[in-house]
């Protein structure tokens, strides 16, 4: 879904970082929840994970979701530019990708644990930056909770689903989703994306991915350079 992308743009096409932020998560959401019925009808959901690590990534979502209209308008950009430069950078690294379960297996009191805290702590992201943060959820559920990758990958898209419903709520209290960018983008984000899927053969992923880097990058850095000039001015 380029959820990076979008909140970068919706950030400055609509002058707020809180606005762009929940109009992207809003976005997201409605395209996650499409896949997510695929997904749990043809049973590649986990409903302990969706438990486990949805739950409390929603709660935390609806938490923070509701504190970043309150939040200074530096403060909620920089955290946005500081996840896309992470997201970037780590993009250019080339990791591979888990192909498999760990062989490594915790004990089951461990691996509850660290699943409520994953899903907490990417939640709480998601609901601050409006960004579903699959990517970061999707190679530690394949590697320590050891599920199958079909069943990781719509697990994955279903706690993103709760996490961006739950936000969504919270934000629509707020009023800070842009209705009338909520309606534009979303029709033609879907359409794109089923326009997308069918070239997804004739692209280069190793091109594709350090393009999408560079310019997480590049937009991470021109917000940090227009924080750091607005808080000369104010010096």
């Amino acid at each position: 879904m380029l959820g990076q992308l979008r909140v970068a743009l919706l950030v400055y096409a609509l002058g707020s970082p809180a606005a762009g932020a929940a109009t992207s998560l809003a976005i997201s959401t409605a395209g996650t929840l499409t896949g997510t019925w695929r997904h749990a009808r043809d049973g590649r959901v986990s409903l302990w994970l969706l438990a486990s690590v949805g739950a409390p990534s929603a709660v935390a979502a609806f938490a923070t979701a509701r504190w970043a209209g309150s939040v200074d308008a530096r403060l909620l950009k920089a955290a946005i530019a500081g996840v896309l430069l992470l997201t970037g950078a780590a993009m250019l690294r080339r990791r591979p990708e888990p192909a498999g379960p760990s062989e490594h297996v915790p004990s089951r009191t461990f691996a509850v644990l660290a699943e409520v805290v994953v899903g907490a702590v990417l939640g709480a992201i998601s609901g601050l930056v409006g960004l579903l943060l699959g990517s970061l959820r999707l190679p530690a559920m394949i590697r320590y909770a050891r599920v199958p990758p079909p069943v990781a990958v719509g697990t994955n898209m279903a706690i993103g689903a709760v996490t961006g419903l739950s936000a969504g709520v919270a934000t629509f209290l707020q009023g800070q989703v842009d209705l009338t960018a909520f309606a534009v983008v979303t029709p033609l984000t879907l359409l794109g994306a089923n326009l997308g899927a069918r070239r997804t053969g004739d692209l280069d992923p190793d091109s594709l991915r350090r393009w999408i880097a560079w310019i997480l990058l590049l937009s991470a850095a021109l917000m940090l350079g227009e924080l750091g000039l607005e808080l000369r001015r104010a010096a």
